[in-house]
């Protein structure tokens, strides 16, 4: 945690490098070896390889939730924040992840940037985004199953409903309705046959997509509204296959994962080629169901084995040991993957994001866990989710490697934070009268998790990052330059950029 902050001003600051872009530009990568994922009866090939995966979903993947800037210039993230979280990834051993859907317009959220900005109309700038996370994934060996749209009303992402409104029509229409199904498959046609800006890639033949999948938690849209399940959910299912079919008629190549809805249809249907489920110790011990996950999941296997591959595509918000059997079953039981929930990135202003996760203890992920995650077991679960995802591949679980990049320097407040590099589970702080040293540690130990006030986080009263360390010990009138390193167990990153501050 931060020192405490007594109240003395600094003088301007020299940061080299710091404001600027540190990253160079996408290199090109094209790997041959690298095909589109394909189904095969019950089990999914990279080629002739079949592929298994454990990791994270990364919901923040291709846009940012919360902590956003009053001017929304972090809405989308940047070349470094998607480095980070897909170089996270990779060192986790994660060879697939799962963003969120794509955000819709809606008046009560005051103008946040979306993806889809009105009726057939589509966001260039968000897109641009999705193009970047895309051509990088084949740097990092990270496959991503995106969601076209979700079943709730999330603040900064809206689904079913606001796609509706923006036909002028209820929410229940969405499912039923000729002109917003027609509205709904241009989105398709879209997305699909976008080319991406960074890639020169069309979607549709984009190998770093694992699948498209129909949406999110359909079946929670009209169980959050009480309606009855024998109505609904025949609509939702025939909505589905509907969807699926022009998804497969535009873009044959890819797999189709459904959204929620009746598994037997889908199972049937030709046009679906993934199963999924959604599993967490913590909403079900709410709604007095099982808390066994292992069960829950030997259980959807036995409806989808020899038929078609099941995806548990979000799982967590439970115990160490919960997670641990899940997480045996599914590579026991032959489930192609699963994503635990879920990891957030670092800030390009410094520190992480955060997101509570419904009340519970868990305050998203970061990688490798640190002392803020105590609560909820970050660093082992993260630990155990590594060892599982070589495990789920049949290899052996590599050493970490050293962090990075190397860290950038900034000020922030009336202290410090950082842009952080991946990997590192400490930092150490230097400081002397000049540039040419001698230079002494200041703090060593120091991490980039630090977040003072979830709450306040969530309640988007808090958009700047937290201040990470305060030089208490400066004497006063005196100029002093400042440097850090990354630290992890693997080794250390070279210094980071100068930064000169004075105190009066």
């Amino acid at each position: 945690m931060p020192q405490a902050i007594r109240p003395f001003l600094f003088g301007i600051v020299s940061i080299i490098g710091a404001l600027a872009s540190t990253l160079n530009a996408i290199p090109s990568v094209k790997k041959e070896s690298w095909p589109v994922i394909v189904r095969c009866g019950d089990a999914l090939y990279e080629g002739e390889r079949p592929f298994r995966f454990l990791g994270l979903a990364a919901p923040n993947l291709h846009q940012n939730e919360g902590q956003l800037l009053p001017d929304f210039s972090n809405r989308f993230p940047d070349e470094f924040e998607i480095r980070d979280v897909l170089r996270a990834l990779q060192q986790m051993g994660a060879r697939a992840t799962r963003c969120f859907a794509l955000s819709i317009t809606a008046p009560s959220d005051g103008g946040v940037p979306v993806y889809i900005s009105g009726r057939r109309n589509y966001n260039e700038a968000a897109f641009r985004t999705l193009d970047r996370v895309l051509a990088l994934c084949p740097e990092y060996d990270v496959r991503v199953i995106i969601p076209l749209i979700i079943a709730q009303n999330f603040a900064g992402w809206r689904g079913v409903d606001e796609f509706a409104a923006l036909a002028g029509k209820p929410g229940s229409a969405f499912w039923t309705d000729p002109e917003i199904k027609d509205d709904f498959r241009d989105l398709i046609r879209y997305v699909l046959s976008r080319r991406n800006t960074v890639s020169g890639l069309l979607y549709r033949d984009d190998p770093a997509i694992l699948a498209w999948q129909l949406g999110n938690e359909f079946p929670s849209w009209w169980g959050d509204r009480r309606l009855d399940e024998k109505t609904w959910k025949p609509r939702v299912t025939a909505w589905s296959c509907e969807m699926a079919a022009c998804l497969k008629q535009v873009d044959p190549r890819h797999l189709v994962m459904e959204g929620g809805g009746d598994r037997a249809a889908f199972i049937a249907d030709p046009n679906i080629d993934v199963l999924s489920t959604h599993l967490y110790e913590y909403w079900n011990r709410l709604g007095g169901g099982s808390t066994d996950l292992a069960a829950l999941a030997r259980a959807d296997q036995v409806e989808c084995r020899g038929k078609k591959p099941l995806i548990i595509d979000e799982f967590g918000l439970g115990s160490l040991e919960t997670i641990r059997q899940l997480m045996r079953t599914i590579r026991e039981d032959g489930i192609a993957g699963g994503l635990l929930w879920g990891i957030r990135g670092r800030r390009r202003d410094g520190g992480f994001y955060y997101h509570n996760e419904g009340g519970t203890p868990v305050n998203s992920y970061h990688w490798p866990g640190f002392a803020t995650g105590h609560g909820y077991d970050e660093r082992r679960i993260l630990d155990l989710l590594r060892t599982a995802a070589y495990a789920i591949r049949g290899e052996e679980l590599p050493p970490l490697p050293k962090p990075s990049p190397v860290p950038v320097l900034l000020r922030a407040g009336g202290g410090f934070t950082w842009r952080g590099s991946t990997g590192a589970s400490s930092y150490t702080l230097e400081r002397a009268g000049g540039l040419k040293g001698p230079w002494q540690c200041l703090a060593a130990g120091l991490e980039d998790s630090v977040i003072a006030d979830v709450r306040a986080y969530e309640e988007k009263k808090i958009s700047a990052p937290e201040v990470l360390y305060v030089d208490e010990s400066a004497a006063a009138g005196r100029r002093f330059f400042y440097r850090l390193k990354a630290v992890n167990a693997a080794g250390e990153t070279d210094y980071s950029n100068a930064v000169e501050c004075a105190r009066p």
